[in-house]
């Protein structure tokens, strides 16, 4: 059975070779001197070379061990450094990182990969803290004003306005259950859960979408001309349409536009409206969770900031992209999605 260490392996395999190339070479040379025929020097030079054999063989093989073992622990030094300092990294602290030896072999690769790791893992720790905060937060606000609703109707009930009491409660508990229900959706896309793919029309999507918000406050114009199939997840991509009209609902002034067309190999959604439009510094920052500028803010208390991350979140799951493009006056809004051909 060979030795567990890598060290012990590879001495343990060089020993052998090495014998077996000397053990080889004597007895060749036996062979041919044998071959040479019958004399007092042939004989004496048999005399020596077994005697070279049983002596220098132990002497050759502890050599070639010592040389073997002193080779590979010296080429070995930067994992262990590396595993040192991976053996002191914790979850609490992600901020370290394992040396990466000046070689430029396997080894340096392997550390500069272990440091790439621990980059992505630090990054993803610090969202997931960012986003306990965040979510603990934004969910204690409508409880809180619950809460408040109900103890001041429970302390004066015959002066509560009960009806009015009933519609603010269910308000709060409308508003509670929409970041859960985004929470949990987010959740499962940070999981990599993408469940129930099948064919799925965006055109059709964006046609019951306007059909559900006819009447409504802003008029919404489609603009498509054939059906724009792509693979995936109908609720996960209903709610990327639904938060996109959310979105352009609250900061329109008078009309929406949805595009939907087929380019290529690509099916691209835009929405668009006429409000005051995003600035360009904040065009990556209204993807980050529970994110409100505050214009947003001014026209809607009531948002949570997980609208468009989880469009953009559902988007990539679905191999696109959700992107802020050029648009003046307002804002337009451009999720682009892979087109299914079945």
């Amino acid at each position: 059975m060979l030795p567990r260490s890598i060290r012990a392996r590879l001495t343990t395999a060089a020993t052998l070779v090495a014998a077996a190339v000397f053990v080889g070479a004597s007895v060749l040379t036996l062979a041919t001197v044998r071959g040479a025929g019958a004399s007092a020097d042939v004989d004496a030079a048999l005399r020596w070379i077994h005697l070279m054999v049983f002596l220098g063989t132990p002497l050759v093989l502890v050599i070639v061990a010592l040389l073997t073992w002193a080779a590979v622990s010296h080429a070995l030094r930067p994992v262990e450094r590396v595993r040192a300092e991976l053996a002191e990294i914790t979850g609490r602290d992600l901020s370290r990182r394992v040396p990466v030896p000046p070689t430029g072999d396997e080894i340096a690769d392997l550390a500069a990969t272990t440091n790439h790791t621990l980059d992505r893992l630090e990054r993803s720790a610090e969202t997931q803290r960012r986003f306990v905060a965040d979510a603990s937060h934004e969910l204690r606000s409508p409880i809180s004003a619950l809460r408040a609703q109900l103890e001041m109707a429970a302390s004066y009930p015959d002066e509560t306005d009960w009806p009015a009491t009933g519609t603010r409660a269910l308000a709060a508990a409308d508003r509670l259950t929409g970041i859960i229900d985004e929470l949990l959706m987010l959740a499962k896309l940070d999981a990599g859960a993408l469940t129930q793919r099948r064919v799925v029309d965006l055109r059709a999507v964006a046609e019951e979408q306007l059909r559900h918000r006819a009447g409504g406050p802003v008029p919404i114009l489609l603009r498509a001309r054939a059906a724009a199939p792509v693979l995936g997840s109908p609720v996960q991509l209903d709610r990327l349409l639904t938060n996109l009209l959310d979105n352009a609902t609250r900061h329109a002034l008078s009309r929406i536009e949805v595009e939907v067309t087929v380019r290529e190999e690509q099916v691209v959604v835009t929405v668009t409206d006429d409000g005051d439009g995003i600035a360009p510094e904040d065009r990556e920052r209204v993807f980050e969770r529970f994110t409100r500028l505050e214009s947003a803010r001014a026209k809607d208390k009531s948002g949570s900031g997980l609208g468009l991350p989880l469009s953009r979140e559902i988007a990539t799951a679905h191999g696109g992209t959700l992107t802020v493009a050029d648009h003046a006056p307002g804002a337009r809004f451009v999720a682009v999605l892979p087109l299914h051909r079945g």
